[in-house]
């Protein structure tokens, strides 16, 4: 019952989203202790290399619906974030630990906002990447509601516990004469969703994990769900002035354990 609560809290704006815009971002906390040099199946099936399993299986979930945030321009990133979420909530491996949707409200600052955000994460690193999350230039000033979303992946030093955290806040960014961005006040709702690892799923199923996605480093998976700050447009494709060298994914993918 919990998952199912959680799956709902995140996508319950799917309707909305078809008009935003959206940034993603992606952080890791914590102590990567995975084995350089361990075998595909050994990522899912030893707890050491369990930061490295979760990356792999957020970036597959993304990948397999077509949800690229380094290489997609805002407005494309909207219709695929909900299956997204979805994919990854989905994940067996994946158990629901807490979910939230709570009513906050900004009044214009851009310190306010992240102590905000920081009051009901409890989470410094997420607040300020939140904050980072925030366009400084819009060029298209008819974009107006934005929604930030940032997926959390953490590792406790000394310790296997693996968790993954997906938050998102929909707002009203406006931008002034210069297209410089500012937060009008306003109230509207932060969602979160917290799971944790479960490392007795991945122990059995690691061989056929191991056989139907990548392995992803912490750092490619950070870069991966992280969008750029600016974009060229050359027509339908984007160009980004700073390129990421991340990984190859598979485009369509069987369901997770077929």
């Amino acid at each position: 019952m919990l998952l199912i609560k959680t799956v709902l809290v995140l996508c319950s704006v799917t309707v909305a989203l078809a008009a935003h815009a959206v940034v993603s971002g992606a952080i890791f906390k914590g102590v990567d202790t995975t084995d350089s040099s361990a075998k595909p199946i050994d990522i899912f099936k030893d707890a050491v290399n369990y930061a490295t399993a979760a990356a792999s299986i957020l970036t597959f979930s993304a990948s397999s619906v077509d949800f690229h945030p380094a290489e997609q321009e805002p407005k494309g990133l909207a219709p695929t974030l909900d299956e997204f979420v979805k994919k990854a909530s989905s994940f067996p491996g994946f158990l629901s630990t807490s979910s939230s949707d709570v009513a906050v409200t900004f009044n214009g600052s851009f310190t306010q906002f992240e102590q905000v955000i920081r009051d009901q994460l409890d989470d410094a690193l997420a607040a300020r990447a939140f904050r980072d999350l925030i366009p400084g230039y819009i060029e298209d000033n008819s974009l107006t509601d934005w929604t930030l979303s940032l997926v959390v992946l953490s590792k406790p030093e000394a310790s296997d516990v693996v968790t993954v955290g997906f938050s998102r806040v929909s707002l009203s960014i406006l931008t002034d004469k210069t297209h410089t961005t500012y937060i009008p006040k306003q109230s509207t709702r932060l969602m979160r969703a917290n799971y944790k690892l479960r490392d007795s799923f991945l122990t059995v199923n690691a061989d056929n994990l191991a056989n139907i996605m990548s392995i992803v480093k912490t750092r490619d998976f950070t870069d991966y769900f992280t969008s750029p700050k600016v974009f060229v447009s050359t027509g339908e494709d984007l160009i980004e002035h700073s390129s990421i060298s991340c990984p190859k994914y598979q485009q369509s993918t069987p369901s997770w354990l077929d």
